[in-house]
């Protein structure tokens, strides 16, 4: 491409034809640099002043309150641009409130399509050929101020950035109706198990009264040891942390080894015995039926007569369950293990299958809905990426 091509963007709106001009960003917006307070004026109270001192102070491009100072030293002002100069380099933001900049972020006064064309320059890695120091990458006023940017006409720039505005304010929705939903379903999780040794929980479906049963692990699940090809061609699974699923590891196997795998089935539960105190729990979905894995991550058919798939993971998800349980682990300090018969005789409350069945279909609907809303998020994301590419030079 050459550089006449280079002024004019692949997608634009209709009336603008005129080539867009290379400036320095310095030229276009002004920048203050940030200067940290004394660490003693540090405090917690909301009524001094917010300091944002990095990306931690951030949250989906806004600035989120997390320590504040009693001393001034530069400060940007409410709408006022947020950039980070310190690792991670080039992090966007705006500000909703008067604050002051640590020296972890610089402050920029510009207009909307500004703000977008230094998210599409994080996007690109711009920045990362100017970071500099061996330990904590970092930008400078200078690299800011001369860094080359393409502009077009102001009725132009006010176009984009208003499109880029709602496509923002639309993600914004979404992300909070992604939150809520998550509240709600840690909501459920609170009030539909009972607490601290109770009997009953606090929020029941209308028919059930009974008080829960006391009740060991192995009255639900028996541990699976169908042998498979004993490392021969298999294909390894793993169960993340934090209830996030099994799911198939890069590494296949296609010659002898020592390792015993062992066929994994649908709707099996399965644990991480390094990992119990990380909630390494998770349900083998339809889609891996007949994959392998080594006993390192057990795995266990539900007694179905008795026991819901869904409910239990949801139990052993618990807090309570798997910090109170996982103190019975053993082994050296740096790899404690939690063995299967251990599991086993772990001691649970649960209600009658009927009712673990609802409770698993609410959590499951719940579920349903984050993982759409997530998805809704992660295309307009994609979405707003493609049009930063193809309206910007």
């Amino acid at each position: 491409m050459n550089a006449n091509q280079a002024k004019y963007p692949q997608l634009r709106f209709k009336g603008f034809t005129d080539p867009w001009e290379q400036r320095k960003l310095g030229e276009e917006a002004q920048l203050t640099m940030g200067q940290s307070p004394n660490s003693e004026n540090y405090t917690k109270n909301p009524d001094d002043y917010i300091l944002v001192q990095g990306n931690a102070d951030m949250k989906n491009g806004r600035v989120v309150p997390r320590v504040w100072t009693t001393q001034i030293t530069k400060k940007a002002e409410k709408s006022d641009l947020i950039l980070s100069v310190r690792a991670p380099v080039g992090d966007i933001g705006k500000t909703d409130y008067d604050v002051v900049l640590g020296r972890g972020v610089a402050a920029i006064k510009g207009n909307e399509f500004i703000f977008q064309q230094l998210g599409k320059m994080k996007l690109t890695g711009y920045w990362t050929r100017y970071s500099t120091g061996s330990t904590f990458e970092s930008i400078n006023s200078n690299d800011i101020k001369d860094a080359k940017i393409m502009v077009p006409v102001e009725e132009e720039q006010q176009k984009i950035g208003s499109f880029f505005q709602q496509l923002d304010h639309l993600i914004t929705l979404h992300q909070c109706k992604l939150t809520k939903l998550k509240e709600l379903k840690q909501g459920y999780l609170q009030k539909m198990f009972p607490k601290n040794g109770s009997k009953f929980p606090q929020l029941r479906f209308a028919g059930f009264a009974d008080a829960w049963e006391k009740r060991k692990v192995s009255d639900y699940l028996c541990e699976s040891r169908i042998p498979g090809s004993n490392g021969l061609k298999a294909k390894k699974l793993t169960v993340k942390l934090w209830g996030k699923g099994v799911v198939p590891k890069n590494e296949t196997y296609s010659g002898s080894i020592k390792t015993k795998y062992y066929v994994r089935s649908a709707n099996q539960l399965i644990y991480g015995k390094l990992d119990f105190l990380h909630a390494a729990f998770g349900i083998v979905p339809q889609s891996l039926d007949g994959w392998e894995s080594t006993i390192d991550s057990p795995a266990f058919d539900v007694n179905t007569s008795i026991g819901n798939a869904a409910f239990l993971l949801a139990l052993f998800l618990r807090p309570n369950f798997y910090l109170r349980e996982g103190i019975r682990a053993n082994g050296s300090r740096k790899a404690k293990r939690i063995h299967e018969d251990t599991f086993l005789s772990m001691s649970i409350s649960a209600p009658q299958r009927k009712e673990q069945d609802q409770i698993a279909m609410v959590l499951d609907k719940t579920e349903l809905l984050i993982a759409a809303t997530q998805h809704k998020v992660d295309l307009l994301k994609k979405l707003k990426q493609g049009y930063l590419q193809k309206m910007f030079c």
